[in-house]
């Protein structure tokens, strides 16, 4: 079962377009085969959790209507300081928990003023400095966060303060601190324990792992923040269980799986992240801002497994449970919501709802048009919508104030300027600038086609990140097309055709790949010192994504916020994994150059592609785009031929499923079988190879790539000249018999990719003795099927021996073995 389940689980695990082939249930069985666990099935699928939420729409919401109250409460009638500053506390704190944050700082900074000279203990002064230092934060204030966090310590000390000190301090690029902080909050644990009195063991050990998953997980060290996590959980679970603070585990086991999508293990994600949705619907019911968090997280993961349906269906009911659970549209806890929904719609290609989104949310932010501009004017899926649309001019204006914001800050040869920049060279080609969009292109796709540079950016989805790259992939493309033989590719010095080439063969195999790269370790097993060498590789492009995610944390902040030493040391810090990374790659690249090619092919390009084909060979390499296709031929001497085709994927699906109509008919008899259409055959021939015949005709034997829906149709079965079918003769499909297929004329061979060319050519020789295969399809799958295949039906014998004396047999059934 664990070998059956492991390709698939490949695929989910690198977000693949489709969910699972395998079941969850099977795929569980598989990851905790592993771990060692005890396989328990899960007891709801995503559709039955969302039929939860949706049945639970009506409960009410909890604790709402007391924290509006709170929060709506005039001031009282009093100038006692002390009365006052409990007073805006807690006004404050309940307007913090519905999400009014610009009234939450208000008031709890009011509440801080009047404490000063008020008369209130230790333990309110700590809540309000902590309180302080979440909507400070919040606020974009990280260093006031940090005091008044560190103010919250002195007044009195807390595991969760220090914890939350070392939040801050991470979050403010301050690596550091947080490593002083964690140490100092273990040490202060170890002290309390030692005391043996005044707080729970089991509390302490619970805040103790979670420091340790805090501070790994921000190290990028996730495997020990994972393991952490798993401590927290079973610690609480083992000595408190259901009569603990009923969201904890929930939010515990959301953390869990935040860790492992970012881990790449999906499947397992998926598994927590039910679980502990499940659980929250449970204990603390729909509407609790503690169960939006989870469902998030959930549909999270789910588009990074390219389920895109499912994980919208999660969001819109997270937006609704932040709604109902007090929180206000408007504030930033909607807002990313609803930024999530439109990565969902962009990613399902709903381009429309997308923008419909983005202009209910600035609707509903246009009292906060700063947040609104931050939030959303920043994001690339907004552009990518504007492109899809037709908005290229508006999408131009972002992005090229995003674009030169973030190489500022970044530099040229980061991850996020190359895809921002990337994005703009597409506005540029769409508004007609070719020669500004083919030097964006050239700039910024060396950066994105390097394995080096994809630790840098860990803010997208991977299946949206694939998608989006191939988007661009395919505008570069579609501008060499159109450049092609003018001046500016003249004056670039470029051949535009073998580039086209190139960039379509990553383009083409970029799924595969990801799988490849994914279950790549696996190939490092019988090697132990590969093994040490490649997790060493991983290891560092974890850390180095968690510190270039804090990086940017530190530099969205306000500029008089940003502590200039601490990004310094951030940026060393970088500098240094990805020197460590890069030492690690070249030794892996000159000892076990064969594992470096699995997870960092290189481009195949026309040159490496014609080494290896033989006299009298040629080959045809196709790309399917969203609007137009693209065919080069490379004969084994002579010119390279390209062409552009004026039919996208959904034309191009459309013709190939109407010729495999009478392919595989799914007809009752020989007679429901209609004829093959030649007439859109030969109009496919026209318009695919023979713009490109110069590069094939001379050839006894074609090589053919074919991309997307041209998969599923044989090239050999396209006529090379028009025929008009006659009626059917005697025999039935006679008439085919005249038709000048190209496999009269050329051999033809289907080939994955440009790159399994080079492969295939470099296997040994086979045996001398070795005898030739025939296979043929509709196999017996068992015996109960060759049992039934022994005894053919009366009519299937008389249809048979009708069509022995050559008579019509329309009417003999059609008895294929492996149809449903």
């Amino acid at each position: 079962a664990a070998v059956l389940a492991a390709a698939p689980l490949a695929a989910c695990q690198t977000g693949g377009g489709a969910p699972p082939a395998v079941s969850l249930e099977e795929a569980k069985q598989v990851t905790t085969a592993f771990r060692g666990e005890r396989f328990v099935p899960p007891p709801r699928t995503i559709s039955d959790i969302t039929a939860i939420l949706d049945e639970q729409k009506l409960s009410p919401p909890a604790k709402t209507e007391n924290l509006q109250a709170n929060a709506d409460q005039p001031p009282p009638d009093t100038e006692n300081p002390g009365s006052l500053a409990r007073f805006y506390q807690k006004r404050g704190d309940s307007a913090r928990r519905l999400g009014r944050t610009g009234q939450a700082l208000a008031d709890l900074r009011l509440a801080a003023r009047h404490m000063e000279n008020g008369s209130v203990g230790k333990r309110f002064k700590a809540k309000l400095y902590r309180n302080l230092a979440f909507v400070e934060a919040g606020a974009g204030n990280p260093r006031l966060a940090v005091k008044y966090i560190k103010n919250s310590i002195r007044e009195r000390p807390s595991p969760s303060a220090f914890r939350e000190l070392i939040q801050y301090a991470a979050r403010g690029g301050r690596i550091k601190a947080a490593e002083q902080n964690w140490k100092r909050g273990k040490q202060f644990i170890a002290r309390i324990k030692a005391k043996g009195k005044g707080r729970s063991k089991t509390g302490l050990d619970v805040e103790s792992a979670r420091m340790d998953a805090q501070f790994f997980e921000f190290q990028g060290r996730l495997r020990e923040a994972e393991a952490a996590h798993r401590r927290a959980i079973e610690i609480f679970t083992n000595a408190v269980g259901e009569k603990g603070t009923p969201s904890f585990l929930p939010s515990r086991k959301k953390q869990l799986a935040g860790n492992l999508r970012k881990q790449g293990r999906l499947v397992e994600a998926e598994i927590v992240a039910r679980e502990a949705l499940l659980e929250a619907l449970e204990k603390i019911g729909r509407n609790n801002s503690v169960t939006a968090d989870v469902a998030r997280q959930l549909a999270t993961i789910l588009l990074a497994q390219g389920r895109y349906g499912e994980a919208e269906k999660l969001v819109r009911a997270a937006i609704d449970i932040f709604e109902k659970s007090g929180s206000q549209r408007g504030t930033p806890i909607i807002g990313r919501a609803q930024r999530f929904l439109i990565a969902i719609l962009v990613s399902r290609e709903d381009w429309k709802g997308a923008l419909e989104q983005l202009e209910l949310s600035r609707a509903e932010m246009k009292d906060n048009p700063k947040l609104f501009r931050k939030m959303f004017l920043r994001n690339q899926d907004v552009a990518v919508a504007l492109l899809r649309t037709g908005r290229a001019g508006e999408a131009l204006e972002m992005l090229s104030k995003t674009h030169q914001r973030i190489r500022d800050k970044n530099g040229p040869k980061h991850a996020k300027t190359a895809k921002w920049g990337a994005l703009l060279a597409m506005a540029r080609a769409e508004t007609g600038d070719s020669g500004q969009a083919l030097r964006g292109f050239r700039e910024s796709l060396p950066v994105l086609l390097s394995r080096s540079r994809q630790a840098e950016d860990e803010e997208t989805a991977e299946s949206a990140q694939e998608q989006r790259l191939v988007m661009i992939f395919e505008s570069y493309i579609g501008l060499l097309a159109d450049i092609r033989g003018t001046a500016i590719e003249r004056d670039a010095g470029l051949d535009t055709a073998a580039e086209a080439f190139r960039i379509a063969d990553v383009a083409r195999g970029r799924s595969v790949q990801r799988a490849v790269a994914a279950s790549g370790a696996r190939a490092t097993a019988g090697d132990p010192e590969l093994a040490d060498i490649a997790r060493r590789e991983q290891d560092a492009q974890k850390q180095i994504a968690s510190l270039y995610a804090l990086l940017a944390d530190v530099l969205s902040s306000p500029t008089d916020q940003q502590d200039q030493e601490a990004l310094l040391s951030l940026r060393t810090d970088i500098d240094r994994l990805r020197g460590a990374r890069a030492a690690l790659m070249k030794e892996i690249e000159s000892r076990f150059p064969e594992y470096a090619e699995l997870i960092n092919p290189k481009p195949g390009t026309v040159e490496q592609a014609r080494a290896v084909l033989r006299p009298g060979e040629a080959l045809i390499s196709t790309y399917v785009g969203r609007e137009r296709s693209y065919v080069w031929a490379v004969p084994d001497e002579g010119g390279l031929e390209f062409a552009a085709v004026d039919l996208g994927i959904e034309d191009m699906t459309d013709t190939v499923g109407l010729l495999r109509s009478s392919l595989e008919p799914n007809a009752e008899s020989l007679g429901d079988i209609p004829d093959y259409d030649v007439e859109v055959a030969y109009d496919l021939y026209q318009q695919l190879l023979e713009p490109v015949a110069a590069g094939w005709k001379d050839a006894d034997s074609l090589l053919v790539v074919a991309h997307g829906p041209l998969g599923y149709l044989p090239l050999s079965l396209l006529p090379t000249a028009p025929y008009a079918m006659p009626s059917e003769e005697e025999l039935l499909f006679a008439n085919h018999r005249g038709v000048p297929w190209l496999a009269r004329t050329h051999a033809v061979t289907m080939l994955p990719s440009v790159a399994s060319l080079k492969t295939l050519r470099g296997l040994p020789a086979p045996a001398a003795g070795r005898k030739s295969f025939a296979g043929f399809g509709d196999p017996y799958f068992n015996a109960k099927q060759a049992e039934q295949a022994a005894m053919p039906a009366r009519e299937q014998d008389a249809a048979l021996a009708l069509s022995a004396r050559g008579l019509k047999t329309r009417g003999l059934p059609v008895r294929l073995r492996a149809a449903p």
